[in-house]
C-alpha cells in the first residue's frame, strides 16, 4: 500500500494487472519522478504562500473591534443572543473572509459590553478581536 506521490516496489503482475490498468499507479520512468518532484515543489511553495497569507490575516485581525447592535429588553437583556453568524458577517463587510465555524465564543453574547472572542484559522493560527455588543 502507498499513498500518492510515494514510489514503491511492487510485483510486475500486479502492476501490470491491476494498478496500471485501474490507473492507481504510473510507473517509476524518470520523466515520471521528475514531474512527481516538481509537483511536491509546486505544493510545498503553495503551502508556504498559504501560510503567509494566514499570518497577515491573523495579524490584521487581531485586536479588531466590531460593533453589533441588538435589540433589547428595558432590563438590558438582549432579545436574541448576537450568533457567530452575525460576527462572520460584520467581518466580511469589513474584508475578513472568515466562516461562522471558525469563530469561538467564550459566552453567548446576551447583554451589552465588550467580548473578547477568538477566531481559529487554518495552520493552527488564532485571532482575537473585540466585540462590541450595543443596545438600541
Amino acid at each position: 500500500m502507498g499513498n500518492k506521490g510515494e514510489i514503491k516496489d511492487v510485483s510486475d503482475g500486479y502492476a501490470r494487472n491491476f494498478l496500471l490498468p485501474s490507473l492507481l499507479a504510473e510507473p517509476a520512468t524518470a520523466d515520471n519522478i521528475r514531474k512527481l518532484r516538481e509537483e511536491e515543489g509546486l505544493k510545498a511553495r503553495q503551502a508556504e504562500n498559504d501560510l503567509l497569507r494566514i499570518q497577515t490575516m491573523a495579524a490584521r485581525l487581531e485586536g479588531q473591534a466590531i460593533e453589533l447592535p441588538a435589540k433589547a429588553s428595558p432590563e438590558g437583556r438582549f432579545y436574541a443572543a448576537i450568533t457567530t453568524a452575525a460576527i462572520a458577517k460584520k467581518l466580511k463587510e469589513k474584508g475578513f473572509a472568515i466562516k461562522k465555524g471558525q469563530i469561538r465564543l467564550a459566552q453567548s453574547i446576551k447583554e451589552a459590553g465588550e467580548y473578547a472572542v477568538k477566531i481559529n484559522l487554518d495552520h493552527g493560527l488564532e485571532a482575537e478581536i473585540i466585540v462590541i455588543a450595543m443596545a438600541y
